[in-house]
């Protein structure tokens, strides 16, 4: 399959698992913030809006479009890269 398809085909099945995952992962050290602590309070605050960035942006457009528009160099550190990887679909 070309990696322009399986990254398509892997966002959809993939994509409300690593948003949910994000969300509960936020939640759970935004619950943090609630301590009287300020310093905890802040690195609560700090983690939760990282992980969130992260869970929207980077994982579910900024991968995705990297790996879309990159094409088959997106194997590069593997074997696939120097082999090469089938650019036909099979399903």
């Amino acid at each position: 399959m070309a990696p322009d398809r399986a990254c398509l085909r892997g966002l959809v099945a993939t994509g409300g698992v690593i948003t949910s995952a994000g969300l509960v992962l936020a939640a759970t050290f935004a619950a943090l913030g609630v301590i009287p602590i300020l310093f905890l309070a802040q690195i609560a605050f700090i983690v939760a809006f990282g992980v969130l960035i992260d869970t929207f942006i980077v994982r579910s457009l900024l991968v995705p479009a990297l790996s879309y528009d990159i094409g088959r160099a997106i194997w590069w550190p593997s074997k696939l890269w120097r082999r090469g990887v089938e650019t036909t679909s099979r399903d």
